[in-house]
């Protein structure tokens, strides 16, 4: 079964409020996206029996919180079938960001965490197998070891006597990276101040369509900690009183605090929020492509020095008494 995706829900609800503009019913619309649509049609079925049943569209979108966010179903409620053009443009231009910038760094994020989980795998494998075995074959040659290979017999030793307690305390680092992982992606390289903003782009695009739909700043504020996807932010973002410019402190740039301020003196902050999100996109869409090349090829240099330090540790007694005979 094929998973639904934003960028399903966004098609189907721009497709639905086109041909809504058209004049069709709903319930006539519904039928024609259903055909046309294979991933929701199960979810389309659904929305068309409660029309059916005469209950309106957003009290039937409300039933599907994990695809419609509640915010936007309000909007819907309140505007009627004429906001969904206006909801989809949204969606559209939030779907864009989660596409071209989130997929990347992830991607590359899965990428790196693979790399070093195989070489902790291998490492690992290679002090508890491989290296008591070289450690056997010095023993019987007498002498005194070089130093690095000393050092790599003593960390081989150690993982022997202790590796229940080394892969018990690996895996409870796993579960706190876990469970603290929106946390670590805000704050630890190499990702974190891409990550940041994506999330701030995220809420700059959001107060500004809550903006134009006649919300007040404060409002905008709490709807967006639907959407930034970081408990963190979401927290903070949906406790923010009047005072907005102590609590948006620390988790937003001064350049965006400063911007809202001005903006609502001047009430042309939907617009100033649009520009500052269509700023940090650019800047975004440059710096991505780099800093993964350049984390990606500092992580394979470490790995490389890594494995070759195990390899010159283990040989190097052999090549210096191959000297010495």
């Amino acid at each position: 079964m094929t998973a639904i995706t934003s960028t399903n829900i966004t098609e189907f609800i721009s497709e639905l409020a086109l041909l809504l503009e058209s004049g069709i019913s709903c319930k006539e619309a519904l039928q024609i996206v259903r055909q046309e649509n294979s991933v929701l049609q199960k979810l389309i079925d659904k929305i068309s029996i409660d029309i059916e049943n005469r209950m309106s569209l957003a009290d039937s979108l409300a039933k599907y919180p994990r695809y419609f966010e509640p915010f936007l179903v309000d909007i819907l409620r309140d505007n009627g079938e004429t906001s969904l053009t206006r909801i989809a443009q949204y969606r559209e231009t939030m779907d864009i960001n989660a596409k071209s910038l989130t997929k990347k760094i992830f991607m590359s994020s899965i990428y790196m965490i693979f790399l070093i989980f195989i070489t902790l795998i291998v490492a690992t494998v290679a002090l508890i197998y491989v290296i008591p075995v070289f450690a056997d074959m010095f023993a019987s040659f007498g002498g005194e070891l070089p130093i690095l290979t000393q050092l790599v017999l003593n960390l081989s030793d150690f993982f022997v006597a202790y590796w229940p307690f080394i892969t018990g305390g690996m895996l409870v680092l796993v579960g706190l990276i876990l469970v603290n992982w929106q946390h670590l992606t805000l704050y630890i390289p190499p990702f974190s101040g891409l990550y940041r903003k994506i999330i701030w782009i995220r809420c700059l695009r959001t107060w500004s369509f809550m903006l134009v739909e006649g919300a007040s700043i404060t409002q905008a504020f709490t709807v967006s900690s639907q959407i930034v996807g970081n408990s963190v932010y979401a927290k903070r973002l949906n406790n923010i009183q009047d005072d907005f410019s102590i609590a948006l402190k620390g988790i937003f740039p001064e350049k965006i605090i400063h911007a809202i301020l001005v903006g609502n003196k001047t009430n042309k902050l939907d617009k100033l929020l649009t520009k500052l999100a269509e700023h940090y996109t650019k800047q975004l869409n440059i710096a991505i492509k780099p800093a993964i090349k350049t984390y990606t090829l500092l992580l394979t240099i470490f790995i490389g020095i890594l494995v070759g330090l195990l390899v010159i540790s283990m040989y190097l007694p052999i090549f210096t008494m191959g000297g010495q005979l």
